[in-house]
């Protein structure tokens, strides 16, 4: 689920940064981390290596129906094949949960952060006058991925953003917000932000509670 940052105590007082450190003048706009459950489907294909996994399940229970019968040893086969499988979907749920849980998405009135690392926690800085373009993909499950357009690269490289990166280009890396419930709204707040620049994605009194997913526009689902 994503995370935002909670109400200021005091009215108008800034919301209290995460991870983060904010310099004169900065503001945090919006805050939030992937869902677990996004991560597993999309980035690690979890449902592809359980499809994969039912497939060969089917076709040893075809087998032991049509040919060798239930012996002692194809009883055992079957139980290290279920053994292994439950074992990998089991490593993805873990790992998932822990980039869901280290990772933490920060916009400022200046730039995205993203913040990663299950063993070392590492920082990567984008300024917000540094993106190009912003796309949005919107998968079946409503979670979505924003992606941001980099002029010249942005000076990252694919080693300090990955998995937070589309596709695996060396030379260009595309920096990509995986797994937000509220990647819509996020996207086109983003973008009109790049449109018409102003001193925040949504007006002056924007903090990270004005994106809400009930604002979102329509989206096409990937």
């Amino acid at each position: 689920m994503t995370t935002r940052t909670p109400h200021p105590a005091a009215a108008g007082a800034p919301p209290r940064p995460v991870g983060v450190r904010l310099e004169p003048g900065e503001r945090i706009l919006w805050q939030g981390r992937p869902e677990a459950s996004a991560l597993r489907r999309h980035l690690l294909k979890g449902r592809w290596l359980a499809a994969y996994f039912a497939v060969l399940l089917g076709w040893k229970l075809a087998l032991i129906v049509a040919l060798r019968g239930l012996r002692p040893q194809e009883v055992f086969d079957t139980a290290v094949l279920l053994a292994q499988g439950a074992a990998l979907m089991g490593i993805l749920a873990y790992l998932a949960w822990a980039l869901a849980r280290s990772t933490t998405y920060t916009v400022t009135s200046l730039r995205i952060v993203i913040r990663h690392g299950i063993a070392l926690q590492g920082t990567v800085d984008i300024p917000l006058r540094a993106i190009r373009s912003v796309a949005v993909r919107i998968h079946h499950d409503g979670t979505g991925d924003v992606a941001l357009a980099v002029r010249d690269g942005g000076g990252v490289g694919l080693s300090k953003l990955w998995p937070h990166a589309r596709g695996l280009s060396l030379s260009a890396p595309v920096p990509m917000l995986r797994g937000l419930p509220d990647a819509a709204v996020l996207g086109t707040q983003l973008a009109r932000r790049l449109d018409h620049p102003a001193p925040a994605l949504a007006g002056p009194d924007t903090t990270c509670q004005d994106l809400r997913p009930g604002t979102a526009p329509h989206a096409t689902a990937a």
